[in-house]
């Protein structure tokens, strides 16, 4: 094996390590993540750094990171104003529209408009969820964390209720063949899931 490249990020190029970074932890579930500001308006975004952190309560991480100019992106803006937001699952049917959702648009403008994309009512809190796809989580802020000098945020939300399609579903769990969810690599690149691999382990819990 040739000599590694290597890097110690206390004096690599910051640029260089968030290259590797999203180019080495894929696929990345994209938390497709839907607001209201505080005077109505809805706006929708992808972020690729997301993850369930909790189960009992149900919890969910997002990260979303400064714009360019060191500002707060909508979505956080928002968040910290109304203290809610949701989860939309990216499906195949709906990557185009999910791609798109992430181009800056002015603050006053609401990203399902801009996709076409239909929002529908929630039940427990104020930001609408994406019709077009099978799977909802609506969340209310568990807390914000600033992580870095440059005060990368981590939002946990509760996840306070669930939206299942039936159709997804197969014996009572989602079946990815029929979910058909869409993952985040890097640069402009995003995956389906291809190939389904199993092989059973045994880590002592119940399924």
């Amino acid at each position: 094996m040739p000599d590694a490249l290597e890097f110690d990020p206390a004096n690599a190029d910051e640029r260089a390590i968030y290259r590797l970074l999203i180019g080495s932890v894929v696929p990345r579930p994209i938390g497709w993540a839907s607001t209201v500001s505080a005077s109505g308006v809805a706006n929708l975004a992808p972020f690729s750094f997301f993850t369930v952190v909790c189960v009992s309560p149900p919890m969910v991480s997002l990260t979303v990171m400064p714009k360019a100019d060191g500002s707060e992106k909508h979505t956080l803006k928002n968040v910290r104003a109304t203290g809610e937001f949701c989860f939309n699952v990216v499906t195949q049917p709906v990557w185009k529209q999910m791609v798109d959702s992430a181009n800056g648009f002015p603050e006053g403008d609401s990203e399902f408009a801009e996709t076409r994309l239909t929002p529908i009512p929630s039940v427990k809190v104020k930001p609408p969820r994406v019709k077009e796809v099978p799977i909802h989580f609506e969340c209310k802020l568990h807390q914000v964390l600033e992580l870095g000098p440059k005060r990368h945020a981590l939002i946990i939300g509760e996840v306070v209720y669930l939206h299942v399609d039936p159709a997804c579903m197969t014996g009572g769990y989602i079946d990815m063949r029929k979910l058909n969810p869409v993952g985040r690599l890097n640069g402009f690149f995003y995956t389906t899931l291809g190939e389904i691999l199993e092989r059973e382990f045994r880590d002592g819990r119940p399924r």
